[in-house]
Order: C-alpha cells, then sequence, then structure tokens
C-alpha cells in the first residue's frame, strides 16, 4: 500500500504526542505509534496504557492504512527530510519512507496489538484553554514527585459550576489557583497525574494562538479526556482521596510584607548560586523597611542580600526553602507579591498583590 502525505502535517504532532511512547522490554509496541488511515483521515495514536494521546486531521488519503511505526525512529526520520512530499510504502512488517533522494526502511508490529484507553466519556464540558494553560502552570509546579503517598503525584482538579480549582501539593508547599469559567456540568473532583499534566502542557503550548481555542473536558470516575483542537488526550486517573486542602491556609497572619517580585527574584537567584541538593535553605530577616536574605552553606560560604520593602508586623526571622521560592516567583506575572507571615515556624502565603485567585503555602525550614 503506497501512501503520499506532506512531511509538515506530521512533523509537529508527532512532536506532541511522541513522548508518551516510551521503551518496554515487556511490550514492544509501546515503543510505537499508530498510524491509520481512514475516509480521507489520519489518526497518530501513542500510549503507555496510563496516558493516550492521539492527533487526527484530514490528509485527503483514499486509501485505509494500518500501521504501527517506531516512535521516536518516524520523528526524527520526518523532521530530517528536506523536501515537503513524502510517500509510505506500507507492508506488514514495515515501512518504507521516501523523499526526495532520502529512503528510510523501519519495522512495524501487527496495529491490532497496540493498546487502547477506553475512550466513551460521556458528560463533557467546554473550558477557555488559555484559562486552562494558566491554570496548571500555576500549580503543577508543587506536584509530588514518586511520592509513596500516591495521591500527591498530580494535580487535584475541581469543577464545579461557575469555577475550575486545581491544587497541587508535594507535603512541603501547596499551591491553589481558580479560574471563573460556565460549566454545564455537575461538580466533580479528580487526581490528574503528573504525565498527563505534562503532555497538557506540551500540547497547548505549541499552539501560537490559543485565545480562541476551547478545550473539551470529560470525567469518568476512572478516566479524563481532553479534546483540544484535533489533539485528544486520555488519562488514567490516581485513585485516593486528596487531602483537604482549606485546612492548609492560616486563620491569622499579622506579618505582611510587600516586595517587588523580579528584585527579590534577582537576589534569590544570586543566593542560588551557592546552594547544593543537599542545602537550598535562604534566611529572611524582617524589619520595618528592609528584608535581609541571608544564606550559608556546608562549606561555610555565604551569601547576604538587602532589599527595601513595605513591611508591617513584628520584627522576625525564618527560613525557607529557596527553589519553592523561585518557583513559584515564576508562575507570578505581577510587580508586587504579597507575603502573609506568622511566627519562625509558621508557613507563608505567597500572593500577587491584590490578587487572591492563586495563592501558595510555603513551609519553613530550619536555616
Amino acid at each position: 500500500m503506497i501512501i503520499n502525505i506532506q512531511r509538515q502535517s506530521l512533523v509537529e504532532p508527532l512532536k506532541n504526542i511522541v513522548n508518551v511512547s516510551e521503551q518496554n522490554q515487556t511490550m514492544p509496541i509501546l515503543g510505537h505509534v499508530l498510524l491509520e488511515f481512514k475516509e480521507g483521515v489520519c489518526f497518530l495514536t501513542a500510549s503507555d496504557l496510563e496516558v493516550q494521546v492521539s492527533y487526527t486531521y484530514k490528509a485527503g488519503v483514499t486509501e485505509d492504512v494500518r500501521v504501527t511505526v517506531p516512535a521516536r525512529k518516524f520523528s526524527d526520520i520526518l523532521r530530517s527530510l528536506e523536501t515537503e512530499d513524502v510517500t509510505f510504502e506500507v507492508t506488514p512488517k514495515d515501512i518504507v519512507i521516501k523523499s526526495g533522494k532520502s529512503k528510510f526502511k523501519v519495522s512495524a508490529l501487527d496495529p491490532d496489538d497496540f493498546p487502547a484507553i477506553d475512550d466513551d466519556l460521556t458528560d463533557s464540558m467546554k473550558i477557555d484553554s488559555e484559562a486552562l494553560l494558566n491554570l496548571v502552570n500555576s500549580t503543577s509546579f508543587s506536584m509530588g514527585y514518586q511520592d509513596a503517598r500516591h495521591f500527591l503525584n498530580g494535580l487535584f482538579i475541581e469543577f464545579s459550576k461557575n469555577t475550575i480549582t486545581a491544587v497541587a501539593t508535594d507535603g512541603h508547599r501547596l499551591a491553589y489557583s481558580t479560574r471563573s469559567c460556565e460549566l454545564a456540568s455537575s461538580e466533580k473532583t479528580c487526581i490528574v497525574p503528573r504525565k498527563c499534566i505534562n503532555e497538557i502542557k506540551r500540547i497547548l503550548s505549541s499552539f501560537n494562538d490559543i485565545s480562541d481555542i476551547l478545550t473539551e473536558v470529560s470525567v469518568s470516575s476512572k478516566n479524563i479526556m481532553f479534546d483540544i483542537h484535533g489533539y485528544k488526550l486520555i488519562s488514567k486517573l490516581i485513585e485516593g482521596n486528596y487531602p483537604d486542602y482549606n485546612k492548609v491556609f492560616p486563620n491569622s497572619l499579622p506579618n505582611n510584607l510587600k516586595v517587588d517580585r523580579l528584585i527579590l527574584k534577582s537576589a534569590l537567584q544570586r543566593l542560588s548560586i551557592l546552594s547544593s541538593e543537599q542545602f537550598k535553605g535562604v534566611k529572611f530577616k524582617l524589619t520595618k523597611a528592609l528584608l535581609n536574605l541571608s544564606t550559608i552553606n556546608s562549606q561555610q560560604e555565604s551569601g547576604d542580600e538587602s532589599i527595601e520593602c513595605d513591611y508591617g508586623g513584628e520584627d522576625l526571622e525564618i527560613g525557607f526553602n529557596l527553589s519553592y521560592l523561585l518557583e513559584t516567583l515564576d508562575v507570578i506575572k505581577t510587580q508586587y507579591i504579597a507575603i502573609r507571615l506568622g511566627g519562625s515556624d509558621s508557613g507563608c502565603l505567597v500572593t500577587a498583590d491584590g490578587d487572591d485567585s492563586s495563592k501558595y503555602i510555603i513551609m519553613p525550614m530550619r536555616v
């Protein structure tokens, strides 16, 4: 069977889905993508049994073909070709790729062995894609990583009639963000795995402009599906009960700091030069109009920075993880941030100045 396509029609979609596939000695087909042409439509699918991403577009191909191709090799070959016109010659055991003076033959596996996650989900809702991307970017950096408490290794998403809320925590910090939107759906909550969240960010970030793109979301008791302008992302959900994040926010934080975000970020970046995997602490020393930042590592190397600020509260010394602070400052975009503190042994609450739609809790550390 011979198929003619334009190279660029597959290059970008492959770049977005190839990361889902992975080498697996037990199931070699998981290292392949499923390439289907049916009734003039091309379907491109990758899966690792937990997350599945597919891309669909009108290819203008009259033949019906179904074949699997090694994902990385297929993507790299198409990206490296120098001409747009590409021909596929498909047999049950291999696929020959021709373009200009280039010719490649790569192995194929039985497409009937390619695994599929059930996509029979109903009760969908449509969400502004820009709001969804901002929501995910504002919180996902605080997800747990390979935590024994498996429910922390994902993003908790709460759908209600007028809002969508995302929460992530690794037990040392918490990120919360909410957006207003009209959802024609009953209230739902779910925990979406890290890999799925990373793929959502990758796909949404690949568009030049997503302001007019809607994402359709469907949730069942076990799976979630995101339908994004030709891409369909299906993922199994993490089972378990997510902690009650409302209990993490302190009732009383009497000490209030307002500081220029970029000035604070630059100072922390300079101090981070002395940090290591074993030590990432920075001490805050707060007086009426001055924030002093200091660090000293295990080699007794030290750094000190002073920043003018607007501070109302008692003189205070408290230590924090420097990396956690920097990651939080990266997702806030306003000129000034507000940091509310209790005592030296309680966490701080970080927000954009005058905007509580996103809130960040960072627990203190001994410095």
